[in-house]
């Protein structure tokens, strides 16, 4: 077993500590990182709101072809119940 002596120690720690010290963010290094991320914020707000522009266009579209295809529907189904109807009283009539 060894025994290290304080100077030993000191110099073990001295040595971790210019190891690490070089790799700690500085002041200007976190402001340049909130400058970055104000900036980043800035450009997802902005599309953020085109992304709901166009999803709002989009789904006004969709109700718009929705209302087509169910008005479509309604006169098909008031066709088929018309030519039913029709086909009843052609019946009823000539047998």
């Amino acid at each position: 077993m060894t025994t290290s002596t304080l100077e030993d120690r000191v110099t073990i720690l001295e040595t971790r500590l210019d190891t690490v010290l070089p790799t700690l963010a500085t002041k200007a290094d976190i402001a340049e990182i909130k400058t970055d991320m104000a900036r980043l914020e800035g450009k997802m707000d902005a599309m953020d709101a085109r992304l709901e522009g166009r999803m709002d266009r989009l789904e006004e579209k969709m109700e718009g072809k929705m209302d087509a295809l169910g008005n479509r529907l309604i006169i098909q189904f008031g066709s088929i119940a018309i030519a039913v109807a029709a086909l009843t009283v052609a019946a009823v009539k000539y047998l």
